[in-house]
Formats: C-alpha cells, structure tokens, sequence
C-alpha cells in the first residue's frame, strides 16, 4: 500500500496551548483546565512556522486552547511568526483573561505592534458555560481602543447571552429552557462546527444514527486528511490531518511520502476509509457499538480503542491528553 503525501497548504492555524480555562461542548480538541500547561515555544514556532512557509502558506492564524492564558508566550510567537515572514491573520480568545479595560487595551496594543491584525472573539452559548458576556464585551471595548480589528465569532448569537445577567455564567440548561428543547440543534444551523472532538458527543443524539454495518461496508477512503484548505499544527510540532483531532503527524513529514509502517492508520484511512480501519482492528479485538451519529464518531471510537492498547500515544495518534478528556483509560 503506497503512503500519500499531504499536498501544499493552503490555510490554516498554530494551536499553542491545549489548556483551556473553559471546556466548551463543542471543542474540536477537548481542550479544558485539566490539559497539560504546556505551550508553544518560540524555537518550536520558529521551525513550524518555516515549515508552513516552505510547504506554501505564509500567513496562519493562532488559537488553542486560550493563547492569552500565557501572554508572554504569546507574545513570542507573534514576535516568531514576524520574524520567520510569516502575518498572522487573527488570533483566537475566549476573552476568559479580561481583567480591565486598561490591561486588555495594554495587551492588545502590544500584539497589535509586533503584527497581530484581528482578535477572533468567541461568541456562543457554549462559552457563556464559563466565560460571562461581560467579560467578551470588555474585550470588544478594549479592540477598538487599541486599534484591533473584532472578528466576533459568532455575532448572532449577542442576542441569546443579552437574554441573562452579563456578569453571569449560563447553563446550557438555562438556554434550553429558554429558548426551547430543540436549541442544541438549532445551533447547527447558525454556528460552523467541525464534528469532532467533544462536538461528537454533544452532538451524537442530534440526527440519525448510522448502523455500523452500513459505515463497515464502505471502502472509500477519507479524502478528508489531504484536504489542505484549513490545515492546524500544533505546539508539539504536529500536523493534524483533515482537522481530525487525535490523529497527527510531524510537521517535517509534510511534503513526503508517507511510510505505511509509520503510519499505519492514516494509511488505512486514507486508502481503504473507515470501513477498512474498522475491519482492521475488530479482529484485533475492538467491539464497534450498533450505530453512529457518522463515521467520525466510529473512527474515533476505534482510535482509543488503539490508544488504550497501546497503553498511551503514537507516533500518529495523540496527544495522549485529548483521548483521557474523551474517556480512554
């Protein structure tokens, strides 16, 4: 079975922190406060940002995790990525950091003077769980001293959080009694969320449940891992394939060929698709439940099931940190 390469990049965003001082529904990466403090280095930036460069893409975004949990490191990235010749497009927030409007309007300037254009401002009812709106509309003041452009993500939902006390955080129960039984679904049509991570167990009682034998019969592969039009690396040097959380692989492999014995599960995925993965590991053991909300969600149930056998991370599934938040051992 001949390894495919990932084609040029195209866009896409440095993950620097996966602690979180939230831990939102829907996160892609299941980052929270229980993730390790870990966050990017400037060393590690520099060569990753390089590697972006080199494999056609000079300007990322930044996000996490919270990047403002370590606004020195932060800092240095934005510094990094000036450096290298790379623009950073935006940088993400949870706006959980806001203390003052004179510390944020300080923080932002800094940012703003080494090359950081737009804040992207988390918006959603997701974030109200632990972040109140006061908070998000304090940072928003604070841009517009400091000569930040707002990327409010997502605007619309302003209305729902002005519903209940700023100053509060809000249960997602308190939107559902509000706004009624169905406003998790609702979401689905107002907010972009890639369905992986913590969004798939959120999401798994919205819709259809696929049966397994039908997701085991497909032999298509996952076009999805070379898809380049929204790539992520992250703090550890990782490029994670298709923004499929919890599969990676080094950012220096980009370009080249990939080894089917280094990777054997991208490999599968890419070749054969869930269904061959699935066939793969069931007769290594794995118990497949009798449906899923998508082939996602099968996926990533037999992903920990190989994390849990192989006793922590490999080389292609990690880090170790999203599967524990996912419930593996």
């Amino acid at each position: 079975m001949r390894g495919a390469t990932i084609p040029p990049l195209q866009s896409g965003g440095v993950i620097t922190n996966y602690h979180c001082s939230s831990c939102c529904r829907h996160c892609l990466y299941a980052c929270s406060p229980r993730r390790e403090h870990g966050y990017l280095g400037v060393e590690t930036a520099s060569h990753l940002f390089d590697q972006i460069r080199r494999n056609g893409c000079n300007s990322v975004h930044l996000g996490g995790g919270e990047p403002f949990l370590d606004p020195e490191g932060l800092l240095g990235v934005v510094r990094t990525a000036r450096e290298v010749g790379v623009s950073i497009d935006y940088v993400e927030t949870n706006s959980s950091w806001f203390t003052s409007r004179e510390d944020a309007v300080e923080r932002l300037r800094e940012l703003s003077d080494l090359g950081m254009p737009t804040l992207l401002i988390s918006i959603s009812p997701f974030h109200n769980e632990f972040v109140p709106l006061a908070k998000v509309e304090g940072v928003i003041e604070a841009c517009g001293r400091a000569g930040v452009s707002v990327f409010p993500w997502v605007e619309t939902f302003l209305t729902d959080l002005r519903r209940f006390p700023a100053n509060e955080v809000v249960s997602f129960d308190r939107y559902v009694h509000t706004f009624g039984r169905n406003y998790l679904e609702s979401i689905l049509s107002r907010y972009w969320i890639h369905m992986g991570g913590r969004a798939l167990q959120t999401f798994s009682k919205v819709g259809y449940c696929i049966p397994t034998e039908v997701l085991l019969r497909s032999k298509r592969g996952c076009a999805e891992l070379l898809d380049t039009a929204h790539f992520h690396v992250d703090l550890h040097g990782a490029y994670i394939p298709g923004l499929c959380s919890g599969l990676r692989l080094p950012a220096d492999d980009l370009g080249k060929p990939l080894d089917p014995e280094l990777y054997p599960v991208l490999t599968v995925l890419m070749a054969e698709g869930v269904g061959g993965l699935a066939r793969m590991v069931v007769a290594e053991g794995f118990t497949p439940a009798e449906c899923y909300a998508s082939k996602c969600a099968l996926c990533t149930d037999i992903r920990t099931f190989l994390v849990e056998r192989a006793g922590g991370e490999t080389r292609e599934l990690g880090p170790i940190g999203f599967y524990q938040e996912l419930g593996a051992a």
